[in-house]
């Protein structure tokens, strides 16, 4: 994130003009062309904001002209839930001559992460800005969406959207599970319900075991996988997935994945099986 101070083009300055915030632009990147129409981003991006500012008053001291201003930028899900903290800044410059001959006015940078977990929905920066000159303030949203996945939520633990996969980078899921011995299978799923603690962490794992139709167990691993961590936006799901490397010789027929998950800061656990076939 980068706030900065530069010039850019707009109408002439006047001292009894209403404050104002002009000019609010999204870009994909810093120093990008201005994004028009329906701005879209997805979990993981990084949203760059410029705007600038109109109808601040000058103040004279010592032969030359002065402005002085303070901003702050919130940015906020559909929610109302912050992505981060909130940014405050200031912005000083003195006003020459040639300044004023060239209309320019100050321009504030901004960036912001839309957060991997983001939900989907219409998002917006709270932009306020205040003249510490006049007393005078202007506040504005510039609103964006975001193309987010949508989990279910709910408040105790469980897992949803689980799905089998020929590959690990396919996206489409196989309508019917089946596989054929020496195949390697892949599953996706995602886990919500768990507690957040301080700072929203999290702290969950997950293991499997593969049941044969009998209910015999040919596989198991206590622990597959494990993650723990804490961010500044709350994290309501986080996306699991599993891969089985099937033996050659593996028989015929149906076959189930016992997937347990274990919330250690709520102190709950979840099963779920899913059954697979190998023909």
């Amino acid at each position: 994130m980068r706030i900065a101070l530069a010039l850019g083009l707009l109408g002439p300055l006047a001292a009894a003009a209403r404050l104002e915030i002009v000019q609010p632009t999204l870009h994909q990147y810093e120093g990008g062309p201005a994004l028009t129409g329906a701005v879209e981003f997805f979990p993981g991006d990084t949203l760059f904001l410029t705007f600038k500012v109109s109808g601040f008053e000058l103040v004279e001291k010592a032969n030359e002209e002065s402005l002085s201003l303070s901003y702050d930028i919130d940015a906020l899900d559909p929610q109302g839930v912050p992505l981060r903290e909130k940014v405050a800044g200031k912005l000083s410059a003195v006003v020459r001559p040639e300044d004023k001959k060239a209309k320019w006015l100050p321009l504030v940078e901004y960036s912001v992460l839309v957060p991997p977990a983001a939900p989907p929905g219409e998002y917006r920066l709270a932009v306020a800005v205040k003249d510490l000159h006049s007393g005078a303030e202007a506040r504005r949203d510039v609103t964006f969406r975001v193309r987010g996945r949508y989990v279910e939520p709910s408040d105790t633990l469980v897992v949803r959207n689980f799905r089998f996969y020929r590959s690990e980078v396919d996206t489409r899921p196989l309508e019917v599970p089946a596989y054929r011995p020496g195949d390697t299978l892949w599953a996706r799923f995602d886990i919500t319900g768990y507690k957040l603690g301080p700072n929203n962490r999290f702290s969950i794992d997950y293991g499997l075991a593969v049941l044969s139709e009998s209910g015999r167990v040919l596989y198991t691993q206590e622990v597959a996988a494990a993650d723990e961590r804490e961010s500044y936006y709350p994290e309501r799901y986080t996306q699991g997935s599993l891969s089985l490397s099937l033996t050659r010789d593996l028989a015929k027929g149906t076959y189930t994945i016992l997937l347990t998950v274990r919330d250690h800061l709520g102190e709950q656990t979840y099963q779920t099986r899913q059954a697979f076939h190998v023909d």
